[in-house]
């Protein structure tokens, strides 16, 4: 009997391993076709995965991320993304971003150096089209190693509107506590209270040439679901007409004039 036993728990602990490394498998797999989608785009990219979490979970590690676009020498680098996952619910992902996250655009560094960044990603499965959440605390932005704004906390997340056959997604933020450091004001006064509502028809996304990013050219392409927007910033020294000033003229109009009081 004991024999028996012993059997039973040894080949139950080997197709255990076998399902999960098949697991580990496929989600490796995926993030390596995402990651390669970019390198057919002209992008050089380099890192390394690594897998753990068994028995119930698949925890990919990607360690020293880099994509760096051919021609024009823009990349986008991040010290440690962990991609994780259930055995038993495949329809949900979370991922941990570690920073230093960096971002080179012309020339210009955008840095975020410290903060704590968390992605949550659910398949709804009556759309069979995905959502997602990112979740942002004591985040650091710098600008060319220049410090340019401290954000607390950070909401931004997506969902689709009300219908089964609905295309139409809907984005929300919420910011607490956004204060624009490099200006040298006193953070503690003028703080405010922003919100604004939008309507993705009207955005001049052309403008902002954002399709030279990384990651966001097949994420554009697909803007023309998202057709509204919600923005609020709760206690900030920002100030639209003096700070926005570096922005395109028709964003800024479109900002200006999305912006609702409450």
């Amino acid at each position: 009997m004991l024999k028996y036993s012993i059997w039973i728990v040894l080949l139950l602990t080997i197709s255990g391993i076998i399902f999960w490394r098949e697991k580990a498998s496929i989600q490796e797999n995926v993030i390596i076709e995402q990651l390669d989608m970019n390198s057919k785009m002209d992008f050089n990219i380099s890192y390394t995965l690594n897998t753990r979490g068994f028995p119930n979970r698949v925890d990919t590690e990607i360690k020293n991320l880099k994509i760096k676009e051919r021609d024009t020498g823009n990349e986008f680098a991040a010290n440690k993304i962990l991609v994780m996952s259930l055995i038993y619910d495949s329809d949900k992902t979370i991922l941990s971003i570690a920073p230093p996250l960096r971002l080179v655009i012309n020339d210009n560094t955008l840095e975020i150096p410290s903060g704590k960044l968390q992605v949550s990603i659910s398949i709804e499965k009556q759309k069979n089209a995905p959502t997602f959440t990112l979740h942002g605390k004591n985040l650091i932005a710098q600008i060319d190693g220049e410090d340019l704004m401290t954000v607390k906390n950070l909401i931004f997340s997506t969902r689709f509107a009300e219908g089964l056959l609905s295309k139409h997604r809907e984005i929300f933020i919420k910011i607490h506590d956004l204060y624009l450091t490099r200006l040298g004001r006193d953070v503690r006064n003028k703080t405010k209270i922003l919100a604004f509502d939008f309507n993705f028809s009207n955005f001049p996304i052309g403008e902002l040439t954002l399709t030279t990013v990384p990651f966001l050219e097949k994420t554009i392409s697909e803007s023309v679901f998202t057709t509204t927007g919600t923005l609020e910033i709760i206690n900030t020294n920002l100030d639209l007409k003096n700070d926005l000033r570096f922005l395109p003229l028709k964003f800024k109009e479109f900002l200006i004039s999305s912006q609702t009081h409450r």
